[in-house]
């Protein structure tokens, strides 16, 4: 007859949190800290060309 395992171990502690991305054999990639970015954004229409033209009405807003 068969027997069930039944495992109870308790888990490891957890990782310490670092500054870097540790990458596998290139090296490490320091995080950036948090900025304010100005996004001034005005948008465009664009012209849809090829075969997607009639499914989109044939134009678009694009933003630059």
């Amino acid at each position: 007859m068969g027997s069930v395992k039944i495992v109870t171990n308790k888990p490891g502690p957890a990782p310490k949190a670092t500054e870097y991305a540790q990458i596998d054999k290139q090296g490490r990639i320091p995080y950036g800290n948090a900025q304010e970015v100005n996004m001034n954004m005005s948008m465009k229409p664009g012209k849809v060309r090829g075969m997607g033209a009639a499914v989109k009405g044939g134009k678009y807003m694009s933003c630059e």
